[in-house]
Parts: structure tokens; C-alpha cells; sequence
């Protein structure tokens, strides 16, 4: 759901702090489910880059047009890292329910850390998701999964939606994003790389 009313800054400001931080590589990639791309957003470099990160951290924690959340939940690894700083450098004072991936699962299956996490994340009326980048939200799912979206208030949000959100995979919440700008990628076969 396209949100231009999510935050105080533009897309486009968010876009060009993102770009002056080096999160936008280009070259060819092969990811993890074997599609392949000429570009690939690596938001470990907004760590670098001090006034970029303090923007972004800004506007997901600004969030203005979202129901208040009382529960933030990082999506393993990415947004946990973006909830920890948000924390760390004042920006967010909402407690964290903390997820985990499950060994040997796939990358959506994830287990609440401890109990606590899970109570607190199901006690919650409107808990926030929140995720670096999202292609088809299948990582936003997983941790859906965990909630109990048929009486609570579910929103994720993420920096960038750089996919087609999958119809299975958007169920039981409202997902928001700071930019959305589908990056292309290609199956192997139809990679322009491979086919000359």
C-alpha cells in the first residue's frame, strides 16, 4: 500500500539519502532463490553513513499516518537491526518483541526468542512489523504467522519494496512502505546475462 502520507519526508528525499549511502549496488547477483538481478539494495551500508541512517530511523519511527503501534517487531535479521538502532539512538521508545530464525527452516520460519516476547507480542492491539527490504513479503508472513491477526491490528513497515508482494504472503496485515521501486529480476533462463 503505497503510504505518501507515512512520514514528513518524500519518497525522494528518503531515495536520494538512501542512494548517497551506497545502499544501491549495481553489477550482477544471484540471490538466494536463484532469480537474478543488475541491482541489489544492501542496507548494511546505511550504517556507515550517520545522517542517511538518522533519516531513515526518523521516518520509520514517524510513521504518522499508521495506527500508534505498542509493540515493534524486527523481522530477523535486517529489521531487528533497524529496531535495536531506532532504540539505541532514541528514536523509538516502544518496547521490542524479539523474533528468531529456526534453524534448518526456511528464511520466513521464525520462533519468538522467549516467552516473554511472545507474551508481549500477543498482548499487543497493534503491533508493527518491521523489515529493511521486502520483495514478494514472505519474510512480513512469517512473522504474521505468529500473531493473531484476527483481533489484532497488524501493519508492517519497510524501507523499500523492491518486488511483487505475493498474494499468499499478504494476508492478516497492512503493509506500508518508505519507497517502492521494483528493482527487476529475472529466472536464470531469462536472464540477459545468460542468454547472449
Amino acid at each position: 500500500m503505497a503510504s505518501p502520507e507515512l512520514r514528513r519526508y518524500s519518497s525522494e528525499m528518503i531515495r536520494e539519502s538512501i542512494l548517497a549511502a551506497g545502499v544501491l549496488i549495481n553489477g550482477h547477483f544471484v540471490f538466494a532463490d536463484g532469480d537474478h538481478s543488475f541491482n541489489k539494495l544492501e542496507m548494511d551500508n546505511l550504517w556507515d553513513h550517520p545522517n542517511q541512517l538518522a533519516l531513515i530511523l526518523h521516518a520509520l519511527a514517524a510513521a504518522e499516518s499508521l495506527p500508534e503501534a505498542d509493540v515493534l517487531i524486527g523481522v530477523p535479521s535486517g529489521g531487528q537491526r533497524l529496531v535495536t538502532t531506532m532504540h539505541e539512538l532514541g528514536f523509538d521508545e516502544r518496547p521490542i518483541a524479539w523474533l528468531e530464525r529456526i534453524p534448518d527452516g526456511r528464511k520466513q520460519d521464525f520462533r519468538f526468542r522467549a516467552k516473554a516476547d511472545r507474551e508481549l507480542a500477543l498482548s499487543a492491539s497493534s503491533p508493527r512489523i518491521i523489515e529493511d527490504v521486502v520483495t514478494t513479503l514472505s519474510s512480513v508472513a512469517g512473522a504474521v504467522r505468529l500473531l493473531r491477526p484476527d483481533v489484532q491490528e497488524i501493519h508492517a513497515l519497510a524501507i523499500w519494496r523492491r518486488g511483487k508482494a505475493k498474494p499468499q504472503y499478504s494476508t492478516g496485515f497492512t503493509a506500508h512502505y518508505l519507497i517502492e521501486e521494483e528493482l527487476p529480476t529475472y529466472s536464470p533462463e531469462e536472464c540477459p546475462v545468460h542468454r547472449k
